[in-house]
């Protein structure tokens, strides 16, 4: 369970995995006996699925769901579904009945109980002794009672929150002292947080990056963008606390902008990297590091793969991606990227594809696609570069064609200047100040 500061990232992205599954269906789904159930994770599909038709029998069904305490693990893994579902859909009423869930057995439903009182806003008074015992509780996620805690503003949190930052995990410690500078306005301690984004534990690395936003440690974000992990949480940190910046009206285009340009690039060389080889290793092996999950690893592999390129570097690259890579959303971003550093047109297909990539799991390709095809082909990329900058489905693919126009020194679309997102025309009027507006 994610916690902490919202973000401007759409939350239905990723929503309605189940487009062929309507409301009435799922509600009779929920409702089943466990035993008549086809498959019996059934009813723990039909409660993610319910956060899609927002309204008062969706909302019953869930609140019935999250109170079954029936010890089923079909029906166990729906309850902590079902309360996901109500925070998810903002459905205050409910609150009693999350409450409840915090004297569980379940961990797993306490830990999603406790993030979704933060979502709700519940009335502090009413969960504050439930939430002071879980932050002794070594049995409980500790971290997101610490961060609902701070969320809620409970004060009387400040002294377990003190005694969480003498604890081992790193996890506890970098949330406990996010915590306790919301609840005390006390931010001399948040300097020592960048030093996690460089832990070699890439799960402490993602997470610091949450509890600098939660703790609004704009200093901080030029060490964010640089972080060893994937730009889709670095985005993400740098994204969030522009925004808050901007509601209090200090936006610095100039020290802002450089730095998503620096995230959406995301060459190795502007990526503090936390790893390192003791002998450069062969061809297969760097291929194949560029499906890891810990991007530390990865950047390291894209940085010795771009230093060590020959004839062979762009061919092998081309076989993964047939092979394996088309179908893995983490490698697949780094060979287009990879192809783009390498500067050999012969890839142009494979990237024009990854930018008409509409699977929800590849979005983060299709910017990496508009920055590579600038590359390899500048004679004839305009056209998908305007098409992607008026008509990106989320912010950062409008924003990165924006960049790839920059590049070949082309002036915005005129439609870009009053793009929806502040963050998309600040970066068109800086292009255009540069190349001067589009006609038309």
């Amino acid at each position: 369970m994610t916690t902490g500061a919202s973000t401007t990232v759409d939350p239905t992205r990723f929503q309605n995995l189940f487009p062929g599954l309507g409301q009435a269906e799922a509600l009779a789904t929920l409702r089943k006996p466990l035993e008549a159930l086809e498959d019996v994770s059934d009813r723990y599909l039909a409660a993610a699925h319910l956060v899609n038709f927002p309204d008062e029998q969706t909302i019953a069904a869930l609140m019935a769901c999250a109170a079954d305490g029936h010890p089923a693990q079909a029906q166990r893994i729906a309850r902590r579904k079902a309360v996901e579902s109500l925070a998810r859909l903002e459905a205050r009423q409910a609150l009693p009945v999350i409450q409840a869930c915090l004297n569980s057995e379940d961990t797993y439903l306490v830990e999603n109980a406790v993030w979704a009182l933060a979502e709700l806003q519940a009335q502090p008074e009413t969960v504050t002794d439930a939430l002071l015992q879980l932050l002794q509780n070594e049995r409980q996620n500790r971290r997101v009672v610490a961060q609902t805690a701070a969320r809620l503003g409970i004060r009387e949190a400040v002294a377990p929150l003190e005694a969480l930052r003498q604890e081992e995990d790193p996890l506890l410690v970098t949330a406990a002292t996010a915590a306790l500078a919301r609840l005390t306005g006390n931010k001399d301690g948040l300097a020592a947080l960048e030093e996690y984004l460089l832990h070699p534990d890439v799960t402490v690395r993602r997470a610091v990056i949450q509890d600098l936003m939660d703790a609004q440690a704009f200093p901080a974000m030029a060490a964010m963008a640089a972080a060893p992990v994937s730009p889709v949480f670095r985005l993400r940190g740098v994204r969030y606390l522009a925004d808050q910046q901007r509601r209090h009206g200090v936006v610095q285009a100039n020290a802002l902008l450089p730095l998503v340009d620096r995230i959406l690039l995301d060459d190795p060389a502007a990526v503090t990297l936390v790893h390192r080889y003791d002998a450069t290793p062969n061809l297969d092996f760097l291929v194949q590091e560029l499906y890891g999950t810990d991007f530390g690893r990865v950047y390291l592999a894209v940085a010795t793969l771009m230093a060590s390129a020959n004839g062979d570097t762009l061919a092998a690259l081309i076989r993964s991606f047939a092979d394996r890579g088309w179908n893995d959303y983490g490698a697949h971003y780094h060979i287009i990227k990879l192809f783009g550093w390498l500067g050999d047109p012969q890839p142009l297909p494979l990237v024009r594809e990854a930018l008409a990539n509409r699977r929800p799991q590849f979005q983060k390709s299709r910017p990496a696609a508009t920055l590579t095809l600038a590359r390899l082909d500048p004679r004839h990329a305009e056209a998908a570069l305007r098409d992607a900058v008026c008509e990106g489905s989320f912010w950062e693919l409008r924003y990165a064609a924006l960049m790839g126009l920059e590049q070949l020194r082309l002036p915005p679309p005129p439609a870009a200047l009053a793009d929806s997102d502040w963050l998309v025309a600040l970066r068109a009027e800086a292009v255009a100040s540069r190349h001067g507006p589009a006609h038309g």
